[in-house]
């Protein structure tokens, strides 16, 4: 569907809440491995390695093809990409529901990683087309609510779907695949395109080749580094720290997972709060260096301690502390002279860093503890990389980003 209209359309944000919505559910399931673990180990037999290894292998096929998978997928519509990636993610939920053993549940997951990374190509093209330039930071906050929201209450709902399984995964991952095909219905129902003669002029005129978008931008090198660093952490601890709480300080995984809930939840108001607030007043430097703090003395104090109080106090400063991701995850719409194509790139390099983070963070976890024998000291080790953002936010010239349109020329 093509217009010529230039001012936002409301619907902008039902077709960015669909959008979000389909793929987060899909990120849910893939997040909430540390919730199936035990189970999965239990019928498995799996060693630490191996759920190390089990918890980053949707990583490592996606942090090889993010940038091959955003030159390709950035060809293409976003709603028909969008559609194709929900609906083969769908399918391979089923299909490490099903396993019969650790090397295909292994290689299901790696391919489910990577439908969650070529479907990221159609967020980037889908934003450009429906937001302005000064609201990518506020989109990028929304997502982030929606995210964290979502994201919450799969923490919360996915403990209750394994109890009422009788503690089968199998079951719990089932379930998911039903929802992630009501996903798709979801996204076929409300999913649209705005394709402006703005938004068309500033794609025909590339003549670079969007990979030139990864090499000319000190900005998006430092936010990869903080982005690897964050999700290193983060993985590293989400996968681990369930098992962790119900081992040592005998925490159930309701409660884990109640605990993971909040924290998305209040990086969800957060994310709102900052997207605002950047709408009007330009301090992304100042909460960028104190979220990397936050993040790192939190995630310490909730794998050190077994106190609920505690671990709750902990846990709303760790989700707060995820404000720094609107920020960062705009910044790829906010380079000057970037092309439609060359922000889905960008993002793929940044979906790199993710993925490489993501990769290394449980297999380190894992490592660490059959060297040491404690599960604490490795968290407390990994948790120390999401100083990396403090670093970001300290290095990046924030200044040098656009925030209003331009005309078609860098």
């Amino acid at each position: 569907m093509e217009s010529t209209e230039r001012k936002p359309s409301t619907y902008r944000w039902v077709v960015l809440g669909t959008w979000i919505t389909s793929h987060v559910v899909a990120f849910v399931i893939f997040s909430v491995l540390g919730i199936l673990l035990p189970s999965i180990t239990e019928e498995m037999g799996l060693s630490p390695a191996q759920q190390g290894l089990l918890g980053s292998s949707a990583q490592w096929g996606s942090m090889v093809l993010a940038v091959p998978l955003a030159l390709w997928g950035s060809r293409y519509s976003p709603k028909l990409l969008t559609t194709v990636t929900l609906a083969l993610g769908a399918a391979l939920v089923f299909l490490q529901g099903w396993a019969p053993s650790f090397l295909l549940l292994l290689m299901a997951r790696l391919a489910f990683g990577m439908t969650l990374t070529a479907r990221r190509a159609a967020f980037a093209l889908l934003t450009q087309q429906w937001f302005p330039p000064r609201e990518f930071v506020l989109a990028n906050g929304v997502v982030n609510a929606f995210f964290g929201a979502t994201m919450g209450l799969g923490y919360i709902v996915t403990p209750l779907i394994l109890g009422a399984s009788g503690g089968s995964w199998r079951t719990t991952l089932y379930v998911f695949g039903f929802l992630s095909l009501a996903m798709v219905l979801l996204w076929l129902l409300l999913g649209r395109e705005r394709v402006t003669s703005e938004y068309r002029q500033r794609a025909v005129s590339q003549e670079r080749s969007p990979l030139w978008s990864i090499l000319r931008y000190r900005q998006l090198w430092l936010c990869a580094l903080g982005l690897l660093g964050a999700q290193l952490a983060w993985m590293a601890f989400a996968s681990f720290w369930p098992t962790l709480m119900l081992d040592r300080y005998g925490v159930s995984l309701k409660w884990s997972g109640n605990l993971l809930g909040i924290n998305s939840f209040a990086a969800a108001v957060v994310g709102i709060v900052v997207g605002l607030l950047v709408a009007r007043i330009d301090v992304r430097k100042t909460v960028t260096v104190v979220a990397g703090v936050a993040l790192a003395a939190s995630l310490a104090c909730m794998t050190l301690t077994g106190s609920i109080p505690l671990l709750l106090a902990a846990d709303l400063l760790n989700g707060a502390g995820w404000c720094f991701w609107p920020i960062l995850m705009a910044l790829p719409f906010q380079l000057r002279g970037i092309r439609p194509r060359e922000v889905a790139v960008a993002l793929g390099f940044l979906d790199v860093s993710l993925w490489l983070g993501g990769a290394i963070g449980p297999l380190m976890a894992g490592l660490l503890e059959e060297a040491t024998g404690e599960l604490r000291l490795a968290l407390v080790v990994t948790s120390l990389f999401v100083l990396t953002i403090s670093i970001v936010g300290l290095l990046t010239p924030f200044g040098g980003l656009r925030s209003e349109p331009q005309g078609t020329d860098a």
